[in-house]
């Protein structure tokens, strides 16, 4: 994947990080993905939480960076929102968009760095990341992508 802006060794580090995680999309099977468990098991504490903040999700525009499998993707489409799911890996991004179509949702697929959203401007009410930002070496550039996707009064989640 060719990245503007980027040094070679950061594309270089991108490179690797989507050739891992096609590899885990390849061998992960749809049935393996625990959408529900992951906001409802009782050990999901911090996923709970960031929907008691969230609140009601209907009608809510959601960007979800580095999505991996889909799980937060899926979940946040099955309580209305409109959800658009970004991750560095063509697979993981597929199997989010199948996995959509398992739960019968609709979910928006972009193959996007975390440091270079492919996303409009001022357009989400939420951005949530997990388990991404230790992939991220330009944090500064990434913050400054979630900033510029918000909404003004939007909030960013992790």
């Amino acid at each position: 994947m060719k990245t503007t802006g980027h040094s070679v060794e950061a594309e270089l580090l991108h490179e690797r990080e989507a050739a891992f995680h096609d590899a885990w999309a390849s061998s992960t099977e749809l049935d393996e993905v625990r959408v529900r468990e992951c906001f409802e098991a009782p050990t999901a504490l911090e996923n709970k939480f960031i929907l008691s903040r969230m609140g009601d999700l209907s009608g809510k525009k959601i960007l979800d960076i580095g999505s991996g499998l889909g799980e937060s993707s899926v979940y946040f489409a099955l309580a209305g929102a409109q959800v658009t799911t970004t991750d560095i890996s063509p697979l993981m991004v597929d199997k989010v968009l199948q996995l959509a179509t398992k739960f019968k949702v609709e979910v928006e697929g972009i193959v996007s760095t975390a440091e270079s959203l492919n996303v409009p401007g001022n357009h989400y009410d939420f951005v949530y990341i997990a388990n991404t930002i230790h992939h991220v070496r330009d944090r500064r550039t990434l913050f400054s992508q979630i900033q510029r996707a918000l909404k003004p009064g939007g909030t960013f989640f992790r």
